[in-house]
């Protein structure tokens, strides 16, 4: 799994979550850490990339809650009025 690969499949609608993206991303710098070695360069910023991720995933998590959470509210609404109609 690489970065160009993930922009691949987001760009082609393979993903039919974020918690996809999300393992892959995962994937690409722990892999990166896993053939590297600790003290090379690629490992050292695939590190260090991973935690920025992580920072940042950790600030977007709560906001993709809340809108799962409104369409799923909105889907129920919504099949409710088309069974009382």
């Amino acid at each position: 799994m690489d970065l160009g690969t993930i922009k691949k499949k987001m760009e082609s609608s393979e993903y039919s979550n974020v918690r996809e993206i999300y393992a892959d991303v995962r994937l690409v710098f722990k892999n990166a850490m896993r053939y590297n070695e600790e003290k090379e360069d690629v490992y050292v910023m695939a590190e260090s990339l991973l935690e920025k991720f992580e920072e940042k995933w950790l600030l977007i998590m709560p906001k993709l809650v809340e809108e799962v959470h409104q369409m799923f509210s909105f889907q129920v609404f919504v099949f409710v009025i088309s069974v009382m109609c």
